[in-house]
Protein backbone atom coordinates (compact mmCIF):
# COMPACT_ATOMS: atom_id res chain seq x y z
CA UNK A 1 0.00 0.00 0.00
CA UNK A 2 1.04 3.66 -0.37
CA UNK A 3 3.36 5.11 2.27
CA UNK A 4 1.70 8.54 2.01
CA UNK A 5 0.07 10.14 5.04
CA UNK A 6 -3.34 8.69 5.87
CA UNK A 7 -6.24 10.92 4.84
CA UNK A 8 -8.44 12.31 7.64
CA UNK A 9 -12.01 11.18 6.97
CA UNK A 10 -15.50 11.54 8.45
CA UNK A 11 -17.99 8.95 7.21
CA UNK A 12 -21.65 9.98 7.25
CA UNK A 13 -23.92 7.12 6.24
CA UNK A 14 -27.47 5.84 6.53
CA UNK A 15 -26.81 2.48 8.09
CA UNK A 16 -27.75 -0.16 5.50
CA UNK A 17 -25.63 -3.20 4.67
CA UNK A 18 -23.27 -1.44 2.27
CA UNK A 19 -23.00 1.63 4.52
CA UNK A 20 -21.83 -0.46 7.46
CA UNK A 21 -19.42 -2.37 5.25
CA UNK A 22 -18.08 0.95 3.98
CA UNK A 23 -17.39 2.16 7.51
CA UNK A 24 -15.51 -1.06 8.18
CA UNK A 25 -13.41 -0.64 5.04
CA UNK A 26 -12.48 2.95 5.94
CA UNK A 27 -11.63 1.82 9.46
CA UNK A 28 -9.29 -0.89 8.21
CA UNK A 29 -7.67 1.02 5.35
CA UNK A 30 -4.07 2.08 6.03
CA UNK A 31 -4.65 5.04 3.72
CA UNK A 32 -7.43 6.46 5.91
CA UNK A 33 -7.45 8.05 9.35
CA UNK A 34 -11.13 7.64 10.26
CA UNK A 35 -12.08 10.53 12.56
CA UNK A 36 -15.79 9.88 13.08
CA UNK A 37 -18.71 7.77 11.88
CA UNK A 38 -22.14 9.40 11.87
CA UNK A 39 -25.47 7.78 11.05
CA UNK A 40 -28.37 9.45 9.27
CA UNK A 41 -31.90 8.16 9.74
CA UNK A 42 -32.23 7.27 6.04
CA UNK A 43 -32.16 3.69 4.74
CA UNK A 44 -32.23 2.37 8.30
CA UNK A 45 -33.53 3.00 11.78
CA UNK A 46 -30.61 5.00 13.11
CA UNK A 47 -30.55 3.55 16.65
CA UNK A 48 -30.47 0.01 15.21
CA UNK A 49 -27.60 0.80 12.85
CA UNK A 50 -25.78 2.60 15.65
CA UNK A 51 -25.95 -0.54 17.79
CA UNK A 52 -24.93 -2.70 14.83
CA UNK A 53 -21.85 -0.57 14.20
CA UNK A 54 -20.87 -0.81 17.86
CA UNK A 55 -21.18 -4.58 17.63
CA UNK A 56 -19.07 -4.68 14.46
CA UNK A 57 -16.30 -2.61 16.05
CA UNK A 58 -16.40 -4.77 19.19
CA UNK A 59 -16.31 -7.99 17.18
CA UNK A 60 -13.25 -6.84 15.24
CA UNK A 61 -11.52 -5.23 18.21
CA UNK A 62 -11.30 -1.88 16.44
CA UNK A 63 -10.23 1.40 18.00
CA UNK A 64 -10.44 5.05 17.09
CA UNK A 65 -13.39 7.11 15.90
CA UNK A 66 -16.43 8.10 17.89
CA UNK A 67 -19.77 6.90 16.51
CA UNK A 68 -22.78 9.23 16.54
CA UNK A 69 -26.31 9.28 15.16
CA UNK A 70 -29.29 11.46 14.41
CA UNK A 71 -32.84 10.17 14.76
CA UNK A 72 -34.29 13.11 12.82
CA UNK A 73 -36.22 11.96 9.78
CA UNK A 74 -34.99 12.79 6.32
CA UNK A 75 -37.52 14.85 4.35
CA UNK A 76 -38.53 11.94 2.09
CA UNK A 77 -38.03 8.65 3.97
CA UNK A 78 -36.86 5.40 2.43
CA UNK A 79 -39.33 2.47 2.21
CA UNK A 80 -39.94 0.92 5.59
CA UNK A 81 -39.19 -2.62 4.41
CA UNK A 82 -35.69 -1.49 3.43
CA UNK A 83 -35.09 0.26 6.74
CA UNK A 84 -36.08 -2.84 8.73
CA UNK A 85 -32.89 -4.54 7.54
CA UNK A 86 -31.04 -2.66 10.28
CA UNK A 87 -32.93 -4.68 12.90
CA UNK A 88 -31.99 -7.95 11.21
CA UNK A 89 -28.31 -6.96 11.17
CA UNK A 90 -28.34 -6.65 14.95
CA UNK A 91 -29.53 -10.23 15.29
CA UNK A 92 -26.86 -11.83 13.09
CA UNK A 93 -25.46 -15.01 14.71
CA UNK A 94 -21.93 -13.66 14.32
CA UNK A 95 -22.70 -11.22 17.16
CA UNK A 96 -23.78 -13.99 19.54
CA UNK A 97 -20.91 -13.51 22.01
CA UNK A 98 -20.79 -9.71 21.92
CA UNK A 99 -22.54 -9.43 25.29
CA UNK A 100 -19.50 -11.09 26.90
CA UNK A 101 -17.18 -8.30 25.70
CA UNK A 102 -16.83 -4.65 26.60
CA UNK A 103 -18.79 -2.74 23.96
CA UNK A 104 -16.76 -0.44 21.70
CA UNK A 105 -18.43 2.71 23.02
CA UNK A 106 -20.56 3.50 26.07
CA UNK A 107 -23.76 5.52 26.12
CA UNK A 108 -26.41 6.41 23.59
CA UNK A 109 -24.19 8.37 21.23
CA UNK A 110 -23.99 12.08 20.52
CA UNK A 111 -25.85 13.78 17.70
CA UNK A 112 -24.20 13.45 14.32
CA UNK A 113 -24.05 17.19 13.70
CA UNK A 114 -22.37 17.82 17.06
CA UNK A 115 -19.65 15.27 16.40
CA UNK A 116 -18.98 16.53 12.86
CA UNK A 117 -18.68 20.11 14.15
CA UNK A 118 -16.28 19.03 16.89
CA UNK A 119 -14.11 17.04 14.49
CA UNK A 120 -13.85 19.87 11.99
CA UNK A 121 -13.31 22.55 14.64
CA UNK A 122 -10.46 20.64 16.27
CA UNK A 123 -8.79 19.20 13.18
CA UNK A 124 -5.33 20.52 12.32
CA UNK A 125 -5.63 19.33 8.73
CA UNK A 126 -8.35 19.38 6.07
CA UNK A 127 -10.89 16.58 6.42
CA UNK A 128 -12.58 14.58 3.68
CA UNK A 129 -16.29 14.01 4.32
CA UNK A 130 -17.59 10.83 2.73
CA UNK A 131 -21.38 10.65 2.51
CA UNK A 132 -23.06 7.39 1.52
CA UNK A 133 -26.60 8.38 2.49
CA UNK A 134 -28.78 11.50 2.35
CA UNK A 135 -26.83 14.65 3.23
CA UNK A 136 -29.36 15.82 5.83
CA UNK A 137 -27.02 15.86 8.84
CA UNK A 138 -24.01 17.12 6.93
CA UNK A 139 -25.95 20.05 5.48
CA UNK A 140 -27.15 21.06 8.96
CA UNK A 141 -23.54 21.42 10.09
CA UNK A 142 -22.77 24.04 7.46
CA UNK A 143 -26.10 25.83 7.78
CA UNK A 144 -25.20 26.40 11.43
CA UNK A 145 -21.41 26.84 11.05
CA UNK A 146 -20.67 27.87 7.44
CA UNK A 147 -17.09 28.82 8.34
CA UNK A 148 -16.31 25.13 8.91
CA UNK A 149 -16.25 24.62 5.15
CA UNK A 150 -12.66 25.86 5.30
CA UNK A 151 -11.78 22.69 7.24
CA UNK A 152 -13.10 20.40 4.47
CA UNK A 153 -10.74 19.14 1.79
CA UNK A 154 -13.51 17.63 -0.30
CA UNK A 155 -16.85 15.86 -0.19
CA UNK A 156 -17.09 12.39 -1.72
CA UNK A 157 -20.76 11.63 -2.24
CA UNK A 158 -22.64 8.52 -3.34
CA UNK A 159 -25.65 9.85 -5.16
CA UNK A 160 -27.32 10.86 -8.36
CA UNK A 161 -27.73 9.53 -11.88
CA UNK A 162 -26.58 11.38 -14.97
CA UNK A 163 -26.82 9.32 -18.15
CA UNK A 164 -28.66 6.35 -16.62
CA UNK A 165 -32.13 6.04 -15.05
CA UNK A 166 -32.59 6.71 -11.35
CA UNK A 167 -33.74 4.13 -8.82
CA UNK A 168 -36.68 5.93 -7.20
CA UNK A 169 -39.78 4.09 -8.34
CA UNK A 170 -42.85 6.01 -7.22
CA UNK A 171 -46.04 6.80 -9.11
CA UNK A 172 -45.65 10.53 -8.51
CA UNK A 173 -42.03 10.66 -9.74
CA UNK A 174 -40.49 10.27 -13.18
CA UNK A 175 -37.70 7.79 -12.34
CA UNK A 176 -34.75 10.13 -12.94
CA UNK A 177 -33.61 10.44 -9.31
CA UNK A 178 -31.34 8.30 -7.14
CA UNK A 179 -32.55 7.61 -3.59
CA UNK A 180 -29.82 9.32 -1.53
CA UNK A 181 -30.38 12.61 -3.35
CA UNK A 182 -34.15 12.22 -3.65
CA UNK A 183 -34.47 11.80 0.12
CA UNK A 184 -33.10 15.32 0.68
CA UNK A 185 -32.28 17.22 -2.52
CA UNK A 186 -32.05 20.55 -0.72
CA UNK A 187 -29.22 19.16 1.42
CA UNK A 188 -27.15 18.42 -1.69
CA UNK A 189 -27.81 21.93 -2.98
CA UNK A 190 -26.51 23.34 0.31
CA UNK A 191 -23.32 21.31 -0.03
CA UNK A 192 -22.79 22.26 -3.68
CA UNK A 193 -23.28 25.94 -2.85
CA UNK A 194 -20.42 25.85 -0.32
CA UNK A 195 -17.91 25.87 -3.15
CA UNK A 196 -15.87 23.04 -1.62
CA UNK A 197 -14.58 20.40 -4.08
CA UNK A 198 -17.08 17.57 -4.63
CA UNK A 199 -16.63 14.13 -6.12
CA UNK A 200 -19.81 12.32 -7.13
CA UNK A 201 -20.09 8.56 -7.38
CA UNK A 202 -23.32 8.15 -9.31
CA UNK A 203 -25.37 5.22 -10.52
CA UNK A 204 -23.55 5.61 -13.85
CA UNK A 205 -20.52 4.01 -12.18
CA UNK A 206 -22.12 1.79 -9.54
CA UNK A 207 -24.30 0.13 -12.19
CA UNK A 208 -21.07 -1.25 -13.65
CA UNK A 209 -20.27 -3.10 -10.42
CA UNK A 210 -22.84 -5.65 -9.24
CA UNK A 211 -22.16 -7.78 -6.20
CA UNK A 212 -21.20 -11.03 -7.94
CA UNK A 213 -20.68 -14.73 -7.23
CA UNK A 214 -16.97 -14.75 -8.06
CA UNK A 215 -16.27 -11.96 -5.58
CA UNK A 216 -18.32 -13.66 -2.87
CA UNK A 217 -16.52 -16.97 -3.52
CA UNK A 218 -13.15 -15.28 -2.99
CA UNK A 219 -14.48 -13.58 0.12
CA UNK A 220 -15.76 -16.90 1.46
CA UNK A 221 -12.26 -18.38 1.22
CA UNK A 222 -10.83 -15.41 3.12
CA UNK A 223 -13.56 -15.68 5.75
CA UNK A 224 -12.05 -18.96 6.95
CA UNK A 225 -9.06 -17.13 8.38
CA UNK A 226 -9.97 -13.42 8.59
CA UNK A 227 -12.58 -11.97 10.96
CA UNK A 228 -13.33 -8.91 8.84
CA UNK A 229 -13.98 -11.08 5.79
CA UNK A 230 -16.25 -13.33 7.87
CA UNK A 231 -18.22 -10.32 9.08
CA UNK A 232 -18.48 -8.87 5.57
CA UNK A 233 -19.73 -12.21 4.26
CA UNK A 234 -22.41 -12.29 6.96
CA UNK A 235 -23.60 -8.81 6.03
CA UNK A 236 -23.64 -9.40 2.28
CA UNK A 237 -25.53 -12.67 2.84
CA UNK A 238 -28.54 -10.56 3.85
CA UNK A 239 -28.90 -9.27 0.29
CA UNK A 240 -28.22 -12.56 -1.48
CA UNK A 241 -30.72 -13.08 -4.28
CA UNK A 242 -31.32 -9.35 -4.82
CA UNK A 243 -29.95 -7.12 -7.56
CA UNK A 244 -27.35 -5.55 -5.30
CA UNK A 245 -24.44 -3.32 -6.27
CA UNK A 246 -21.28 -2.00 -4.68
CA UNK A 247 -22.90 1.42 -4.19
CA UNK A 248 -21.29 2.69 -1.02
CA UNK A 249 -18.21 0.49 -1.07
CA UNK A 250 -17.29 1.98 -4.45
CA UNK A 251 -17.66 5.42 -2.93
CA UNK A 252 -15.26 4.78 -0.05
CA UNK A 253 -12.86 3.12 -2.48
CA UNK A 254 -12.59 6.52 -4.19
CA UNK A 255 -11.00 7.75 -0.94
CA UNK A 256 -8.96 4.62 -0.22
CA UNK A 257 -7.43 4.53 -3.71
CA UNK A 258 -8.60 7.25 -6.12
CA UNK A 259 -6.10 6.04 -8.74
CA UNK A 260 -8.41 3.19 -9.80
CA UNK A 261 -11.05 5.74 -10.92
CA UNK A 262 -11.44 8.06 -13.88
CA UNK A 263 -13.19 11.35 -13.15
CA UNK A 264 -14.63 14.05 -15.39
CA UNK A 265 -15.35 17.64 -14.41
CA UNK A 266 -18.97 18.56 -15.12
CA UNK A 267 -21.45 21.24 -14.07
CA UNK A 268 -24.61 20.15 -12.31
CA UNK A 269 -27.78 21.48 -10.76
CA UNK A 270 -30.25 19.63 -8.57
CA UNK A 271 -34.03 19.55 -9.01
CA UNK A 272 -35.50 20.06 -5.54
CA UNK A 273 -39.22 19.49 -6.15
CA UNK A 274 -41.81 18.11 -8.54
CA UNK A 275 -41.84 14.89 -10.57
CA UNK A 276 -38.07 15.08 -11.14
CA UNK A 277 -37.20 15.80 -7.51
CA UNK A 278 -33.63 14.67 -6.83
CA UNK A 279 -32.59 14.64 -10.48
CA UNK A 280 -29.11 15.87 -11.38
CA UNK A 281 -29.08 18.04 -14.48
CA UNK A 282 -25.88 18.81 -16.38
CA UNK A 283 -24.96 22.11 -18.01
CA UNK A 284 -22.23 23.59 -20.20
CA UNK A 285 -22.47 26.87 -18.30
CA UNK A 286 -23.82 27.69 -14.87
CA UNK A 287 -24.49 25.08 -12.24
CA UNK A 288 -21.80 23.88 -9.86
CA UNK A 289 -18.55 22.20 -10.84
CA UNK A 290 -18.09 18.67 -9.56
CA UNK A 291 -15.88 15.74 -10.48
CA UNK A 292 -18.05 12.80 -11.47
CA UNK A 293 -16.62 9.30 -11.58
CA UNK A 294 -17.07 7.87 -15.05
CA UNK A 295 -15.15 4.62 -14.79
CA UNK A 296 -13.52 2.34 -12.23
CA UNK A 297 -11.11 -0.55 -12.72
CA UNK A 298 -13.38 -3.35 -11.52
CA UNK A 299 -10.61 -5.88 -10.86
CA UNK A 300 -8.54 -3.36 -8.93
CA UNK A 301 -11.64 -2.36 -6.98
CA UNK A 302 -12.52 -5.92 -5.96
CA UNK A 303 -8.88 -6.61 -5.09
CA UNK A 304 -8.81 -3.46 -2.93
CA UNK A 305 -11.86 -4.64 -0.99
CA UNK A 306 -10.57 -8.14 -0.49
CA UNK A 307 -7.08 -7.00 0.50
CA UNK A 308 -8.53 -4.57 3.01
CA UNK A 309 -10.87 -7.20 4.47
CA UNK A 310 -7.85 -9.49 4.92
CA UNK A 311 -6.11 -7.00 7.21
CA UNK A 312 -7.95 -8.31 10.27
Amino acid sequence: MSATKAKAVIHDNDGHVDDLLSSMLLWLSPNVDLQAVTITNGDCYAPESFRALLKMATYLGLEGPEIALSEDSVPYPFPDNWRKESRIINDLPIFGDISLKKLYQDGQGRRSETLIKDCLSNSREPVTIVATGPLTNVAKVFEDRPELKDKVEEFVIMGGAIKVPGNVEREDKDGTAEWNIFADPVALKIILDLGVPVKLITLDVTNQLPLNKDFLARLEQQAKTHSASKLALSLWSLVKGYDYYFWDTVTVAAVMDPNIFSFKEIRVNIVTEGASQGRLTTHLFGGRKVKAAIKVNSKAFEDLLLNTLAIR
